[in-house]
């Protein structure tokens, strides 16, 4: 394919984008709107937040659905030989601490997505996966997972069907999430055959 055709299809692809990012902010916006109705005595709920007629606002804490048992903090990492030993170390010690922190707490997202990176840095990718796929079972409306894992499907573990279902809850979930809109254009253009 000729320079001029892809750097076409690649000013398609971004009006493309584009369009659907567009339709898709108006759609979330227009259907967005939260409307309270109701007596100043009344408590009013809606998406976890409650309202009651004095004023007072409270957060509702929705009820964590059952997790199923968390993947193994006891997996062997061998790292890439081509990583320099002082790079090796240091993310061997911040491995420690987040499997520290996971111990603790097995349902803290955010050591899991960390766990997932460092694992992926150290070329263990399966690993990495696998802490990804539990942190989107955590809680599956923060994209940093589902980011992280279409980016690893794309370019390391070359699963381009898994990467573009995962590029596009990016989105689905935060319609601002440019990168994911990104991710699914490279892609497109670069990675999956034609």
């Amino acid at each position: 394919m000729g320079m001029t055709k892809k750097k076409t299809l690649g000013i398609i692809g971004l009006i493309v984008l584009a369009v659907v990012a567009g339709v898709i902010i108006y759609r979330d916006h227009r259907t967005s709107k939260i409307e309270i109705t109701g007596n100043l005595s009344d408590t009013v709920s809606n998406n976890g937040i409650s309202m009651t007629g004095d004023g007072k606002v409270e957060v509702v804490k929705n009820e964590v659905a059952k997790l199923p048992p968390a993947p193994s903090l006891d997996r062997v990492v061998t790292p890439l030989k081509t990583l320099d030993a002082a790079l090796v170390k240091n993310l061997e010690d911040k491995m420690a601490v987040t499997l520290s922190n996971l111990k603790k707490d097995s349902t803290n997202q955010d050591a899991w997505i960390a766990l997932g990176g460092e694992r992926k840095v150290l070329g263990d990718y399966e690993g990495a996966r696998e802490a990804w796929e539990y942190a989107k079972v955590i809680n599956p409306n923060t994209v940093a997972p589902w980011s992280n894992l279409a980016d690893l499907y794309q370019f390391y573990i070359k699963d381009y069907t898994k990467s573009e279902l995962n590029w596009k809850k990016t989105f689905a979930i935060d319609v601002t999430y440019v990168q994911g809109y990104r991710g699914l254009y490279y892609l497109y253009v670069y990675s999956m055959p034609s």
